[in-house]
C-alpha cells in the first residue's frame, strides 16, 4: 500500500513510519501544514489510506499557544478526515491521546468518561469527534504515556531526567503527584502495537498501552537507578488527586493476541544510555 502519513518527523511519527516501511509498504510523508486544506488534499490523491500523527504537543507548548494548538489538532484533524475520502481504502487512522479520559484509580477501557484532564486532551478529543463527524472507516487509537530520549523536556521522564542531570551530589528533589498513576511505554514499544493495528485497517477506537500500573515516584525512583544517581532522592509532593491514567487493554488484546513484552527498568536503562551518548564531549 502506499500509505500517507503526517507527523513522520515526530517521536511516534517516525517510528511508525519506519514499521510501515520494514513491512513493505510505501510511505509518503506529508511535508506541508495540516492547517492548509489544499495542501492535504493534493497530497491525499494517490494515496491508498491515511495516518495522522501531526499535533502540537506537550501540554506547556499547547498552553502557550491555544490558538495553534486548535488550528493544529482540530482543524487540521479535519482536513485530513475528509481527506481519506480521496484515497483509494478511504481509511485514516488518528493517532489521539489518553488524555481525552476523566482520570481514575481502576483501568480505562474505551467507554470510560471522555472529560480531557487538559487542554491537549480537550483538542484531541475534538479531533477524534471530527473524524468521527466526518467518516466512517476510521481508526482512533488512544496512546497512553511513552517516553523516549529524543522526546522535548516538556514530557514526563526527558523533565526529570533533566532535574536529575542538574542536581548536586545527594540533592532532595521535590517531586508533585508522585502518587498519581501511568501507564508508561517508551516509544519503540508504542510503534511496535500501533504499526500492525494500522496495517490491518481496524475500524474504531482502541486503547494503546501496557495496562502496566507504576505510580509517578515508582518511574522517578527507577529513572534514578538507570542514570546512576541514586545518591539523590525524590521528596514526595502529593495531591488531592490520586487518579490517574491506566489502560484497559482488552479490546487491545482481541485485535493483536500477541503483545510484545515490555520492561521498564530496561527502556530506562537504555534511555539512560541514550542521552548519554548525546551529551556533547567537552574538548
Amino acid at each position: 500500500m502506499r500509505i500517507g502519513i503526517t507527523g513522520s518527523r515526530g517521536v511516534l511519527g517516525k517510528r511508525i513510519a519506519d514499521g510501515l516501511v520494514k513491512h513493505q509498504h510505501s510511505v509518503i510523508p506529508f511535508q506541508g501544514d495540516v492547517r492548509n486544506q489544499d495542501e492535504v488534499f493534493e497530497w491525499s490523491e494517490n494515496l491508498d489510506a491515511l495516518v495522522h500523527t501531526a499535533a502540537i504537543v506537550p501540554v506547556p507548548t499547547v498552553n502557550q499557544d491555544l490558538t495553534k494548538a486548535i488550528m493544529t489538532n482540530v482543524v487540521g484533524t479535519t482536513h485530513l478526515a475528509s481527506a481519506a475520502a480521496h484515497t483509494s481504502t478511504g481509511h485514516i487512522t488518528y493517532i489521539s491521546s489518553s488524555h481525552v479520559y476523566k482520570g481514575s484509580q481502576y483501568d480505562i477501557s474505551e467507554d470510560h468518561r471522555l472529560e480531557p484532564i487538559n487542554l491537549y486532551g480537550l483538542t484531541k478529543l475534538q479531533g477524534e469527534q471530527w473524524v468521527q463527524a466526518i467518516t466512517e472507516n476510521y481508526l482512533i487509537i488512544r496512546v497512553f504515556s511513552f517516553f523516549s530520549s529524543d522526546q522535548m523536556a516538556g514530557f514526563l521522564v526527558p523533565a526529570l531526567a533533566e532535574r536529575i542531570s542538574k542536581s548536586s551530589k545527594k540533592a532532595i528533589l521535590e517531586l508533585h503527584n508522585a502518587d498519581v498513576l501511568r501507564d508508561i511505554a517508551d516509544a519503540d514499544w508504542m510503534s511496535s502495537v500501533c504499526v500492525p493495528l494500522i496495517l490491518k485497517q481496524e475500524k474504531g477506537v482502541i486503547n494503546c498501552g501496557t495496562g502496566m500500573r507504576h505510580t509517578v515516584l515508582e518511574i522517578a525512583e527507577k529513572l534514578l537507578t538507570a542514570l546512576r544517581r541514586t545518591d539523590c532522592v525524590w521528596r514526595e509532593k502529593t495531591g488531592g488527586d490520586r487518579n490517574g491514567l491506566v489502560a484497559d487493554t482488552t479490546r487491545l488484546k482481541t485485535k493483536l493476541p500477541y503483545l510484545p513484552p515490555f520492561y521498564l527498568e530496561q527502556s530506562l536503562r537504555k534511555f539512560a544510555e541514550d542521552i548519554s551518548a548525546n551529551v556533547p564531549k567537552e574538548d
